[in-house]
């Protein structure tokens, strides 16, 4: 963004100035010259003709240059810029990645993770954090705007899910270390209620998230069932959306309740106002992100700033490149 009269107003000044050096500066008699008749001869001359071409050539690249070097510095006073808007409420999103790796989905929470991976690399200013749970729960990584560091993280876990996969890898065993600490297995319930804790600044007015991976297969006794770890989410004021891992593909196996597993798992994202999508789905990951930050930004809609940032760009270096050019060229040829 340019004011819009600079330029033209500059222009036009260099214009008139052009005119006036062109019709009144013409070469003037002045006291104590002598004009010399009868040098046909000498502007005939090979050497003179290269003397007045060089010259010429000097006055045009000067004044090529000095139309370069006013154009530019006409830009600059223009200030050249852009509009920024943003919202410090938008980017105050914080969403927690919270993966089951319970034996009955390990085989298949690398592609959840390679999800999450898409998913992240969409975000613009929130802060992610991953925690995986079993028996018991283990932060991989806190809430965090380092992206290359979340990358990092999720294909350093990708690298271990898959070269693992159950059995007694270093690389495997480090990453689960701390996720089997309770009785049982695949406790739903509490999975989510330590995903919750995992949340700062408390105090503070965030949007906070739980991306909720799990084939909700409860194999033990929690001190959470589902339900009760849904309402805490809620009452917490976080926003749970839920990939059902499913990759067996019949359902069929039970919940925390006793209930059809896929069923309860959804009905009960569904209460407190989540939606369940198929981790399979490649398209789940992109489907999330875009209903979290709709979301956001209906609820804060008009909260946002609104800043001139200036972008000079390459003019300065115009301007630069004009003004020694034309020193370089009076120098050259002594034009003084």
């Amino acid at each position: 963004m340019v004011n819009s009269w600079v330029v033209p107003a500059t222009v036009s000044a260099a214009a008139i100035l052009a005119f006036v050096v062109w019709r009144w500066g013409g070469v003037r008699r002045m006291p104590g010259i002598v004009y010399v008749a009868h040098t046909g001869v000498l502007r005939s001359s090979r050497r003179y003709r290269t003397r007045v071409a060089q010259l010429r050539f000097a006055v045009a690249g000067i004044a090529a240059c000095a139309a370069l070097a006013v154009f530019s510095a006409a830009v600059i006073v223009a200030r050249p810029s852009h509009e920024k808007v943003s919202s410090q409420r938008l980017a105050s999103r914080d969403i927690v990645l919270c993966l089951d790796v319970s034996g009955s989905v390990i085989g298949f929470d690398s592609k959840v993770l390679a999800t999450f991976s898409k998913m992240v690399r969409k975000f613009e200013g929130e802060r992610v954090g991953l925690v995986i749970f079993n028996s018991s729960a283990r932060v991989v990584f806190p809430l965090t705007d380092d992206y290359d560091m979340i990358q990092k993280e999720l294909e350093s876990a990708v690298s271990a899910l898959d070269s693992g996969r159950g059995s007694s890898s270093r690389e495997f065993s480090d990453l689960i270390a701390g996720t089997v600490n309770g009785k049982g297995s695949s406790l739903i319930g509490d999975g989510l209620v330590s995903c919750t804790h995992s949340f700062d600044y408390k105090e503070k007015d965030r949007s906070r998230t739980i991306l909720f991976a799990t084939d909700n297969e409860l194999l033990g006794t929690p001190l959470f069932q589902l339900d009760e770890a849904c309402a805490l989410a809620k009452k917490r004021r976080i926003r749970v959306y839920g990939l059902l891992i499913d990759d067996r593909g019949y359902g069929g196996y039970r919940g925390s309740s006793g209930k059809d597993a896929p069923g309860e798992f959804s009905s009960e994202i569904g209460k407190i106002g989540g939606t369940v999508y198929e981790a399979k789905d490649s398209e789940a990951g992109e489907r999330i992100v875009k209903k979290v930050q709709a979301q956001d930004e209906a609820e804060l809609a008009g909260d946002v700033d609104v800043s001139i940032v200036d972008e000079p760009r390459c003019w300065p270096a115009f301007a630069l490149v004009g003004v020694l050019g034309i020193i370089g060229l009076a120098w050259k040829f002594r034009l003084s």
